[in-house]
């Protein structure tokens, strides 16, 4: 009889999934990916302005140092797996990544979303937030550029757009309605050197009641971090438009902006959902010929051999598609991928993530 996984082991298996060493932020932001919480435990405590689950996911991980020696915290706000860690892993039959290589980044952990999760707590050095903005925005394909100064906004996007961001720091939770002067934002809407047509107030996140009233009556978007790494992680697999973000982001009627605003940036969905379908048949292929891992061009070289052509490109957005979030059934190292896991338990896997999605469109 299979043992049924506990918190601590989803917690753990979370943690080896971003590569075996996460900031608390990181674990906290994918918890409710592994964990089935309960109402009460989304709920934002007064006063500290975090979900309940958060003090839980903390106690969990102290457990696991402590108690099993399976997490170690080699500095502040970092857990670690050990190997005793991993040992309970494989026990597990999760394939951990191998110990004496070092892991890559995950394809939807990027290195600025890294930077702009890091530099949105550095209060004591906000610029270094704002100098994150404009390379995540000039990463989308905008000329972005810091201002900054007195009376000046935080960055300033020209092109056709006139977009204007704010970017707001805290050491821990959300923000309230006193890190924001609501007047100078108005003054940038009408300010004859910038004319303003989208401002924009970018943070970790927004306390309820006065900032959100106030920001949606004077037609000011807030944006949780969270969206825009997001927004970049759907980017790397295929480029949005500009006028599709600056819709996203400004144009879509909301005032807050939060992760489950941003849609996927693919404009061909059945032609990606059918690459997908066609390279899952030539990975269990793969196994079954006991090939480990394997490129976008050996797929394509595969698949040219069933009499269907696709770009190498095509391929390789596909194979990154299935290596983030909700599937992972993918890793890459040395531009080569890898199963996750057996075949067979990955189908699995997927079937029972269509199934949850179908109930949830009915």
């Amino acid at each position: 009889m299979v043992r049924k996984e506990t918190r601590k082991d989803s917690l753990l298996r979370l943690i080896s999934d971003i590569g075996g060493e996460a900031t608390r932020e990181q674990i906290n932001t994918k918890v409710p990916k592994y964990w089935e919480l309960s109402n009460e435990e989304l709920e934002i405590e007064k006063g500290v302005e975090k979900p309940l689950y958060w003090h839980r996911v903390a106690g969990v991980c102290q457990s696991l140092k402590d108690r099993d020696g399976y997490l170690e915290n080699p500095r502040r706000g970092v857990w670690k797996v050990t190997e005793a860690g991993k040992k309970h892993l494989s026990s597990m039959r999760y394939r951990p990544f191998p110990s004496n290589q070092k892991p890559p980044p995950p394809i939807g952990d990027l290195p600025l979303c890294k930077k702009l999760r890091e530099t949105q707590r550095n209060s004591e050095k906000p610029s270094i937030f704002e100098e994150a903005l404009v390379e995540a925005f000039n990463a989308l394909g905008f000329s972005a550029k810091q201002i900054g100064g007195r009376d000046e906004p935080d960055v300033f996007i020209n092109d056709k757009f006139n977009i204007i961001l704010d970017a707001k720091t805290t050491k821990e939770g959300v923000i309230s309605e006193r890190y924001i002067n609501f007047d100078a934002m108005d003054r940038y809407k009408e300010s004859e050197k910038y004319q303003a047509k989208h401002i924009g107030v970018v943070a970790p996140g927004f306390s309820d009641g006065y900032i959100r009233e106030t920001a949606k009556k004077r037609g000011i978007i807030l944006i949780e971090t969270e969206s825009i790494c997001k927004m970049l992680q759907n980017h790397v697999i295929y480029p949005y438009e500009l006028d599709r973000i600056v819709e996203i982001l400004f144009e879509s009627g909301k005032s807050i902006i939060t992760p489950n605003d941003i849609p996927p940036s693919t404009i061909d969905q059945e032609k990606l959902i059918d690459i997908v379908a066609k390279t899952i048949t030539i990975l269990k292929n793969f196994e079954k010929a006991n090939i480990p891992t394997f490129s976008a061009n050996n797929i394509r070289i595969a698949l040219l051999g069933q009499g269907v052509n696709y770009d190498v490109d095509e391929i390789e957005n596909a194979l990154k598609f299935l290596s983030v979030v909700p599937f992972n059934i993918l890793q890459m190292q040395n531009d080569e991928y890898s199963l996750t896991g057996d075949i067979e338990s990955i189908l699995k896997k997927v079937g029972l993530l269509l199934q949850a999605f179908s109930k949830i469109g009915r």
